[in-house]
């Protein structure tokens, strides 16, 4: 299928799922850059995933919430915790997702281990929050396991004489690592998580977020489905309305969106050049905007954009500079876009790291409970140790920030600028549920290209929803 498209007063056929902004593309402003970007940036992968509406009911029926817990939570690769939140052998922290909760301990200095964390005896979660000990003891009637989750201690032995005939060590869910993250999966079978990530492992390795620490997290319930609210951060185009302060140095609608296998896709926003909706935009307001609009920089730090030159060069060569200084890391041969643009890649269904090399903004969505209606929000930030061992220092687990229904995320001075534009899309998201709600059609039309990685999560859904439920 096909459109005539009249361009340039020439006639040219553009085939359907192939169109792109008129606008200088993401991928002709790499051509530009200072510095030699890598190939896994310049290669654009994209598939066009039809033009199909989708059905309201995904976002709002009980029935199809309960098909994700049944099909899709209990297969998929979930990221669970960083490993420096659990340092010492005996630190364990908890991890729920829906009805499922996992205890993740560190039983030995190079292992890390996940439980189902209810007690063999009554059920009782073991641990509630994070926590340190010898042992996994649960405060109920005291049954006890070790960390490797082997029985420990039996209370009143006497009356549980039965239990030494059958195996009573915690039940595990599978573990592994990728980067200093730690994933689960309650599928025994599943295919390893390396095979689940790909290509993100190849593309990240340059990045090399295994070398950094968990610095910021915080937290809040949003009044929204979980695929709401994740998809309000899938695509830059949006950004035109919600986000016009960033108009003058943020891509949106000439933004590109890459398509990998089931599990991974990928949005990459320039920055420092203005929207294609923002004309006459000069160099010293883009740069303004960039660092002192953000908070990236105090406005006493000032740059000023030589004549002849570009902010968005201007930018990176100041971000290579100052975090030179901070890390001690080499960043002079890193391109423009690695120290500047939103690389945002997702990994299905909900876990979304940021590639290049400034602090690593890290998303993570999820239900709230067993609400269709309501879900879990998380922005972490990551940051590189220092090049010197002898400047690094002892690193402490960081408490994560809870936001309280009154509060914003504006509210955590830690995300300084950023804050700012999570609340812009707060204040949509309602809105977006009660318009789905109010639907005549009961159905949504997305975008070809600008919305396909959203529409590539809904295909991928579908595949694990076709197989059926499955207990783990």
């Amino acid at each position: 299928m096909s459109e005539i498209k009249k361009e340039n007063q020439k006639l040219s056929v553009v085939k359907t799922g192939d169109e792109r902004s008129p606008d200088t593309s993401y991928t002709e402003y790499l051509m530009e850059d200072a510095k030699t970007v890598p190939e896994f940036m310049v290669e654009e992968t994209y598939e066009y995933l039809g033009s199909e509406d989708i059905d309201t009911s995904r976002y709002i029926s009980k029935e199809f919430f309960e098909k994700e817990r049944d099909c899709m939570w209990t297969r998929v690769w979930q990221f669970a915790c960083r490993v420096e939140d659990i340092p010492e052998v005996g630190d364990s922290l908890v991890y729920d997702i829906l009805d499922w909760s996992f205890l993740i301990v560190r039983s030995e200095e190079d292992k890390i281990q996940a439980f189902y964390n209810s007690c063999l005896h009554r059920g009782r979660r073991i641990k509630t929050e994070r926590g340190f000990g010898k042992d996994l003891q649960c405060p109920f009637h005291g049954f006890c396991w070790n960390l490797d989750g082997s029985l420990k201690f039996t209370p009143a032995p006497w009356d549980f004489q039965h239990i030494k005939d059958r195996d009573f060590k915690l039940p595990e869910v599978r573990v592994e690592i990728w980067e200093g993250f730690v994933f689960i999966n309650m599928d025994d079978k599943a295919v390893s998580l390396e095979e689940y990530l790909a290509p993100l492992p190849e593309h990240h390795k340059r990045w090399n977020l295994g070398d950094c620490k968990k610095v910021i997290h915080v937290s809040k319930v949003v009044p929204g489905n979980w695929k709401t609210v994740q998809e309000a951060f899938m695509e830059s185009f949006h950004a035109t309305l919600i986000h016009p302060e960033i108009l003058p140095f943020q891509a949106d609608e000439n933004a590109r969106y890459d398509i990998y296998g089931d599990h991974m896709n990928r949005n990459i926003a320039l920055t420092g050049k203005p929207s294609p909706n923002l004309k006459n935009v000069d160099e010293q307001e883009i740069l303004d905007t960039i660092f002192y609009g953000s908070g990236r920089m105090a406005a006493d730090d000032k740059i000023l954009v030589p004549e002849g030159e570009e902010a968005r060069k201007v930018a990176a060569q100041a971000m290579r500079d100052a975090f030179n200084e901070a890390d001690g890391h080499d960043y002079s041969d890193k391109s423009d876009a690695e120290m500047l643009d939103a690389i945002v890649y997702n990994v299905f269904p909900n876990f979304s790291p940021w590639g290049g090399f400034p602090r690593n903004l890290i998303y993570r969505f999820r239900p709230n409970g067993n609400r269709e209606d309501s879900a879990i929000m998380e922005a972490m930030f990551l940051q590189r140790n220092h090049k010197d061992p002898d400047k690094q220092e002892k690193y402490e687990p960081i408490p994560i920030h809870y936001l309280n229904d009154d509060e914003n995320w504006d509210d955590a001075e830690e995300l300084t600028g950023i804050g700012f534009i999570f609340d812009q899309d707060m204040g949509n998201i309602p809105e977006v549920e009660r318009g789905i709600r109010a639907s005549k059609s009961g159905k949504i039309t997305y975008a070809n290209y600008q919305e396909s990685r959203l529409r590539h999560y809904h295909q991928t859904m579908d595949k694990y929803i076709a197989k059926g439920p499955f207990k783990p």
